[in-house]
């Protein structure tokens, strides 16, 4: 695991200013790109990384780094060695919402810098943006709604393999969560 902060100059991923429409665009502009790139499955999203040209390595304690690009090297997702896949498919598209939100577009003017996107990062903005890539990737709100008014969680929750709360997270996303009662 590279250390957080590494010796050669890098940078963390920035905010793009996409709005949420522009984010659900770009995670279907991808998916209409790799469609076989089965994501809702409930399976690993090795198959999209791979795409991508990005590694998944796993890692213990400490694990701050989410995703490292060095700046000569593949960029790595790192997942943390104890976690379970429902935990680690939302972490693994999280830094694949950094990656092409964030990473891609830093790459091109700065090519001699690294990019780091942390667990805790300092750029707040960058890590929700990331996130709703994330949800719009693995619970897309077509799917995820007739789904959920079927009215169990849990069953969204085992359909899409991933944990119940962030099923809950993406009710409240789409306004959902006081349909649940």
């Amino acid at each position: 695991m590279p250390k957080k902060y590494p010796d050669y100059p890098y940078r963390e991923p920035l905010p793009a200013g996409h709005s949420d429409p522009q984010i659900t665009a770009i995670v279907e502009d991808l998916m209409t790109q790799n469609p076989w790139a089965q994501v809702l499955d409930g399976g690993p999203l090795d198959a999209l990384c791979r795409a991508l040209t990005i590694d998944l390595e796993y890692s213990g304690f400490p694990n701050e780094v989410l995703m490292d690009v060095p700046r000569d090297d593949r960029p790595v997702i790192w997942l943390d060695r104890n976690s379970k896949t429902r935990y680690d498919r939302f972490t693994a598209a999280v830094a694949l919402g950094h990656w092409v939100m964030h990473v891609l577009p830093l790459r091109e003017p700065k090519p001699d810098y690294g990019i780091q996107a942390l667990y805790a990062p300092s750029e707040a903005l960058a890590r929700r943006e990331a996130e709703k890539f994330a949800f719009d990737l693995l619970l897309p709100a077509k799917g995820f709604q007739e789904l959920w008014h079927r009215g169990r969680a849990q069953l969204v929750s085992d359909r899409f393999n991933l944990p119940t709360k962030l099923v809950y997270d993406r009710a409240k996303m789409l306004m959902l969560e006081d349909e649940a009662g």
